[in-house]
C-alpha cells in the first residue's frame, strides 16, 4: 500500500509540476505577447505619427511646388514680355538708326552734290567761263560780267548758249539782245543785224525787242542799208506805239528820209 500511495503521490506531484510549469510558461508567454503588442501598437502609433507628419510635409511641399510653378510659370510669361519688348525696341532702335543712317547719307550725298556746284561757280567766276553744267542764272551773270568787262566775244559765246538751251529762260531774250549789242560794241553790223532780227522773230514779246530793232536800223544805217533801217524803224511805230525808243525812232527816220538819196551815206 505505500508503494501504491508513494507511486500515486509521486505521479500527482510529478504532473502537478508539470502544469505549473506550462501555466508558467504561458504567462509569460501572454506577457511576452502583450509586450510585443504593446510594443508593435507603439510603433504602429509611431509609424503612423510619421506617415502623417510625411503626408504633411508632402502636402505642403505639393503647395509649395505648385506655388513656385505658378509663380515660376508667371515670371516665365513675364520674361517672356520682357523680351518680346526688349525685341521690338531692339527693332524700333534698329529701324530709327537705319533712317537716320539713309538721312545723313542723303544729307552728305546732297552736300557734295551743293559743294560741288559752289566749287564749280567759283571756278566759274574765277574763270569767266562757264561749266559743263551752269545753270541759265549762272550764264546770265557770267555773260553780263563779261559784257560789262568789255569782253564781247565771250559775251557773245555765254550768250548764245543760254538761249540755246534755255530757250524758255526769263532772262532768253534778254541774252539775245545783249548778245547783239555785244556785235554792235564790236562794230560787227551785219552780225548785230542778224542777232536783232532773231530776237524779233523768236521773242516778239520781249522787254527789249523794241530797243533792238532801233539797234537793228543803226547797225542797217552803218551799212549804208538807209531803206533796211527805215524798216526797221517802222516795225516800232506800227508793232510798238508805246516803246521807250519811239522818239528816238522817229527822229532816225526823219534824218534816213532826208538822207535817201546821198549815196555817201545810203547805198540802197
Amino acid at each position: 500500500m505505500h508503494k501504491k500511495l508513494a507511486a500515486m503521490l509521486l505521479a500527482t506531484t510529478a504532473s502537478g509540476c508539470f502544469w505549473a510549469t506550462t501555466k508558467s510558461e504561458g504567462e509569460s508567454m501572454r506577457k511576452d505577447i502583450k509586450s510585443l503588442d504593446d510594443r508593435v501598437a507603439t510603433k504602429e502609433k509611431t509609424l503612423d505619427e510619421q506617415i502623417a507628419q510625411l503626408q504633411k510635409v508632402l502636402d505642403d511641399a505639393t503647395k509649395v511646388l505648385k506655388r513656385n510653378s505658378a509663380d515660376l510659370g508667371a515670371d516665365v510669361d513675364a520674361l517672356r514680355n520682357d523680351v518680346r519688348a526688349a525685341v521690338g525696341s531692339a527693332q524700333q532702335v534698329k529701324t530709327t538708326l537705319e533712317e537716320l543712317r539713309a538721312a545723313n547719307d542723303a544729307a552728305k550725298k546732297a552736300n557734295d552734290v551743293r559743294l560741288d556746284a559752289i566749287e564749280q561757280r567759283l571756278a566759274q567766276l574765277e574763270s569767266g567761263k562757264p561749266a559743263a553744267g551752269a545753270s541759265a542764272d549762272d550764264l546770265w551773270r557770267l555773260g553780263t560780267t563779261a559784257f560789262e568787262a568789255g569782253r564781247y566775244n565771250d559775251a557773245i559765246e555765254i550768250y548764245k548758249r543760254l538761249t540755246q538751251t534755255f530757250p524758255t529762260h526769263d532772262k532768253a531774250d534778254d541774252a539775245v539782245y545783249f548778245r547783239g549789242q555785244s556785235y554792235v560794241k564790236l562794230k560787227d553790223w551785219e552780225k548785230a543785224i542778224g542777232v536783232f532780227q532773231t530776237l524779233l522773230d523768236k521773242y516778239p514779246e520781249g522787254s527789249l525787242t523794241d530797243d533792238g530793232l532801233y539797234f537793228a536800223a543803226l547797225a542797217a544805217q552803218n551799212l549804208k542799208q538807209c531803206s533796211e533801217a527805215r524798216t526797221y524803224l517802222n516795225l516800232i511805230r506800227t508793232k510798238y506805239p508805246k516803246s521807250n525808243v519811239l522818239k528816238e525812232a522817229n527822229d532816225l527816220d526823219a534824218a534816213l528820209k532826208k538822207e535817201a538819196k546821198n549815196k555817201a551815206k545810203c547805198a540802197s
